[in-house]
């Protein structure tokens, strides 16, 4: 359970923080949602023990974590999060909606589902509607939880159009492989994966493609995800 928890952190938790950031178009948090953000960013940094001059870490959480108490080291992990999530719903119904754009982030990268009824997405949809790539890219993700794929397709070429590196990145797989035979279309995931090499740089494209990917030689193998997990669990 402890190697699971670690997992599911590197997996899960550091797309969450990082997209809005380094592969998006800069969508600024405010600074009440921000600082949450940050300090659920340190449970991720006390995880990486190999840098031990990271001062932003979460300093109870490293005092569990030498005491290796795993009981304790999963209870505090779940009230740090439930924390978070109680923060963010707060904030959100107090009209912030850039909370409820980390609700929506947090739901699909930590796949809890269940946090979508109580996310508003009228402000998120709004936000789409002023040219805002992460917000059309996120309710792209919203849609293809709930199985729509016309809606997923049609809000990730939004989100592409609007200059989301990660949605023209996705647009080239799902034209290429992930969507049904009579959907994909080679000459669509070629455009896409122009337009994400412009915008992202050729070099950082191919890197962000291995980042789930086996590359080697030129040869392109999917990453059996649970494979990994059952070995290191």
């Amino acid at each position: 359970m402890y190697k699971y928890l670690i997992i599911l952190f590197t997996y899960f938790l550091t797309p969450m923080l990082s997209h809005a950031s380094i592969n998006e178009v800069t969508y600024t948090f405010s600074p009440q949602v921000q600082n949450q953000k940050s300090q659920f960013q340190n449970l991720l940094n006390t995880f990486s023990l190999d840098d031990e001059t990271n001062s932003n870490i979460d300093i109870q959480l490293k005092t569990l974590l030498d005491e290796n108490d795993e009981y304790k080291i999963t209870h505090y992990i779940d009230q740090k999060k439930e924390n978070f999530i109680a923060k963010l719903i707060e904030f959100s119904k107090k009209g912030d909606t850039s909370a409820s754009m980390a609700l929506l982030e947090y739901s699909f990268f930590f796949r809890e589902y269940d946090l979508l009824d109580q996310i508003d997405l009228t402000p998120i949809e709004k936000l789409s509607n002023e040219n805002n790539a992460y917000a059309s890219y996120l309710l792209a993700q919203f849609y293809e939880s709930s199985s729509n794929t016309e809606k997923y397709i049609a809000m990730l070429e939004k989100a592409g159009h609007q200059g989301s590196p990660l949605a023209q990145r996705v647009l080239v797989d799902e034209y290429s492989f992930r969507l049904p035979n009579e959907k994909q279309d080679i000459q669509k995931a070629e455009f896409w994966e122009n337009k994400a090499k412009a915008s992202m740089g050729a070099e950082e494209y191919q890197q962000t493609r291995c980042e789930l990917a086996n590359c080697d030689l030129q040869e392109f193998e999917l990453v059996d995800f649970d494979e990994i997990l059952k070995h290191e669990k």
